[in-house]
């Protein structure tokens, strides 16, 4: 703990006041009926769940060289993953082409049923939507993702696509600002975002603390988001089923990158995840929500809904504390980590859907979502429904 004190001291100095947190989208609250909005929520997995008992069965011949695997494990507040990787995938070593092959067979077919339930849940056809942005950071191919839904789905050929790659946990946030701005003032105009992971290919043969932390976590999923402006759907008599999109703020502090990280080697994408991950986050949390709210009016009181990156147990305990959040406010977060791991992007997405469909927003409560990756970054979103 000793070499982590200088480097929270000098993070905990940083200005990080509402100036130096550049606005992505100032709004007037009583503008906020005119702002984007989500339209329609889908999230999908691959295969069968696995409880964590069985993944550890499962994967524990990577791990023969420690005794502190199962603790991790039990103690990682997960109770039940999916996994794109089967049962055989991590008998025998897997390179980083064996990986990437996997991940585009099997991200195509989650992709499409996402996407397909997705616009079903508003009515659209894929020929409707006019822009589609695709986030990942576990696989890459070129044509990507983007195209080959595009094609199978059969969007139309002057859609614009745009792929959010290699930006981890919060990558589903800069996708949701983009659609939003890709849909703004222009009535009729929907934006699909699709977030799509696959961690369980990428799982190391390493029998380092750090490693098993990332085996007793990550999981694999989709979620996919329609977004329009107001009017989008008014000619099928369908009103928007979710939130709509206030603000957004971002902050990465650029001498912790080595914290959290994904790099690619002959092996596949490696996962870094620093156990100082959760004291780095708490120490700035406040100092990044309370001046974005701030902007916005509102302070921490005035949230209903409180969506967090459920990135491990411990960040979710420690950002819990320092935010004073009741067992209420995190219980979607919870689930959400409890009942499918932490999927990197997708999942922040999962915890809305989880807000949605359990929590019954009421017209006019405000939800925050924030999600934490590489860099350190740190983002978060102002919802109101």
């Amino acid at each position: 703990m000793a070499e982590i004190q200088p480097l929270l001291r000098n993070i905990e100095a940083l200005p990080l006041q509402a100036a130096t947190i550049a606005p992505a989208i100032v709004v007037a609250p009583s503008a906020a009926a005119q702002q984007p909005a989500i339209l329609s929520l889908a999230t999908g997995v691959p295969g069968e769940g696995y409880t964590q008992a069985e993944i550890f069965d499962y994967l524990q011949h990577l791990f023969e060289r420690t005794r502190h695997a199962r603790f991790i494990f039990n103690r990682a507040g997960v109770e039940r993953r999916f996994m794109a990787a089967d049962r055989e995938f991590y008998m025998r070593p897997q390179g980083t082409e064996a990986r990437n092959s996997a991940y585009m067979a099997r991200a195509l077919p989650l992709g499409e049923e996402t996407i397909t339930r997705c616009l079903a849940g508003a009515g659209l056809t894929a020929a409707e939507v006019d822009d589609f942005f695709v986030v990942s950071c576990t696989g890459l191919d070129i044509p990507g993702l983007d195209l080959r839904l595009a094609g199978r789905l059969g969007m139309r050929p002057d859609l614009r696509r745009t792929c959010v790659l290699g930006m981890g946990c919060y990558g589903a946030f800069p996708a949701l600002y983009r659609a939003r701005e890709a849909v703004a003032g222009q009535a009729g105009r929907t934006a699909l975002v699709l977030a799509l992971e696959l961690c369980s290919l990428h799982l190391q043969d390493d029998d380092s603390l750090e490693n098993m932390v990332v085996s007793a976590l990550f999981a694999d999923g989709a979620a996919a988001v329609l977004i329009g402006a107001p009017g989008a759907t008014e000619a099928d008599g369908a009103a928007a089923r979710g939130p709509r999109l206030l603000d957004a703020a971002t902050y990465c502090d650029y001498a912790t990158f080595d914290h959290m990280a994904f790099h690619v080697t002959d092996h596949g994408f490696q996962m870094r995840l620093s156990a100082y991950v959760p004291d780095v986050l708490a120490a700035n949390i406040e100092a990044f929500i309370d001046p974005f709210l701030a902007r916005n009016g509102l302070c921490r009181e005035d949230i209903a809904f409180w969506g967090v990156h459920p990135g491990g147990s411990k960040i979710l305990d420690y950002l819990q504390q320092r935010l004073a959040l009741d067992d209420a406010q995190m219980a979607f977060s919870r689930a959400v980590l409890r009942d499918y791991g932490n999927m990197s992007s997708p999942t922040i997405l999962f915890v809305l859907d989880q807000i949605q469909r359990l929590g019954q927003p009421a017209p006019g409560d405000y939800g925050l979502l924030m999600a934490f990756g590489p860099g350190l970054t740190m983002e978060a979103a102002l919802i109101r429904w």
